[in-house]
């Protein structure tokens, strides 16, 4: 048996370890998506070891800085993180959503999104620049040298004979997209990326934005900007799915498509969760220390190493 490789400490959360000794031979058959407007990864049609069915490979490319995170994200933290290497632990593309799949795996609940089959971070073959048309890993900088590119192993969702299925929304299933956000928040996931391109059949393809309980994300971010993020999931999904239908051309009167009606629905049972109506389920009720059997030393992680002390911290952001 392969010997697994640790994850950063206090990720009890994420994806199952690497197992570095696995080895595949990957064939690149057509790019997925649109290369001029996905930043952080591209998403390629491959097979694997010569088999079908055929996966989509999600090569996550572009490499961050500690600085850039702290001073983006990181800049809303009511406290400094201890290390920056914390910063890329909570904030990079890729760890953001191994965490997210991780949670979903945890809580048997990956019907929420297009399955990940498996994570790595291995170069593609030989000749990798000819594949990719020219492009190599992006935002490569010292402290990265001697890392590979980062990848994910996703379910291909193919139509089947289901019109449905290879588009982003289809009318007749929009009460199941709402259910399924609320799910994702009480499962402590905060997706912060919802837009057309993010969705196949229905189901979340990216999680690169997510927070997932815990996570500095939640516990030392002003409260304000919190509720303005948690309220930006139900408001991208109304917005996503009004203008896709529109561009469409949805037939909205039709009795057999319950858009705006499926839409007022949610907003009405949203009163359970939110006085206010537009907030929804909160992710930080999410129970995750059911998952953590040294109790003692998750508290003791938050409490003493998390945070950077309060002499160590420098001025504030602008």
């Amino acid at each position: 048996m392969s010997r697994a490789v640790k994850l950063p400490k206090f990720s009890r959360h994420s994806s199952p370890p690497f197992t570095p000794t696995a080895r595949a031979d990957i064939e690149f058959i057509r790019e997925l998506g649109d290369p001029t407007k996905d930043l952080d990864s591209h998403v390629w049609m491959v097979k694997i070891n010569g088999a079908t069915p055929y996966y989509a490979l999600k090569m996550v490319f572009q490499f961050y800085l500690p600085p850039y995170l702290r001073s983006s994200t990181g800049r809303y933290f009511t406290q400094s993180l201890s290390s920056p290497l914390l910063y890329l632990e909570y904030l990079d593309p890729f760890h953001c959503e191994c965490r997210a799949y991780g949670r979903l795996k945890q809580e048997g609940r990956e019907d929420l999104a297009v399955t990940q089959r498996a994570r790595g971070i291995e170069y593609p073959p030989v000749g990798p620049e000819d594949v990719l048309n020219g492009r190599n890993s992006w935002g490569r900088w010292e402290i990265h040298r001697g890392l590979p590119v980062r990848a994910i192993v996703k379910e291909l969702v193919a139509n089947d004979g289901d019109a449905a299925a290879g588009k982003p929304f289809a009318p007749s299933r929009l009460r199941d997209l709402w259910k399924d956000l609320e799910d994702l928040h009480r499962l402590g996931i905060l997706v912060r990326d919802i837009n057309p391109g993010n969705y196949i059949g229905g189901k979340l393809i990216d999680f690169s934005q997510s927070w997932t309980v815990p996570s500095p994300c939640f516990d030392s971010i002003h409260p304000e900007w919190l509720l303005k993020q948690r309220r930006a999931d139900s408001l991208r999904l109304h917005e996503s799915i009004v203008d896709f239908g529109v561009a469409n051309r949805w037939d909205w009167v039709d009795p057999g498509y319950d858009g705006p009606t499926e839409l007022d629905a949610y907003y009405a049972d949203l009163g359970d969760d939110d006085a206010d109506g537009i907030y929804g389920v909160d992710p930080t009720g999410y129970d995750w220390r059911k998952w953590d059997g040294d109790l003692e030393e998750v508290d003791a992680f938050l409490k003493h190493e998390l945070y950077a002390a309060p002499e160590a911290e420098g001025p504030a952001i602008e």
